[in-house]
């Protein structure tokens, strides 16, 4: 169910429908579209910071995470 609200989500953005029928961002990319691909698995994880004083990215790290990765590979 989570997977139909995001796609629902994006294809009603008005934000994204804006940069869909933007002139000037279709004349350098034309015919652009959004995709996604999911992958969802439930367990444990641990998570961390990694980064800089300027940027901090969060990571996940736990065999569950992995299994969510290969899922969401499989998508593409």
């Amino acid at each position: 169910m989570a997977f139909i609200r995001v796609i629902v989500g994006t294809n009603m953005s008005v934000k994204l429908d804006e940069y869909k029928n933007n002139r000037d961002l279709n004349a350098r990319i034309p015919n652009y579209n959004v995709s996604m691909g999911f992958g969802l698995h439930v367990g444990w994880a641990i998570e961390g910071a990694i980064g800089s004083n300027y940027k901090i990215d969060a990571s996940y790290l736990s065999p569950n995470v992995n299994m969510s990765s290969r899922l969401e590979a499989a998508t593409r």
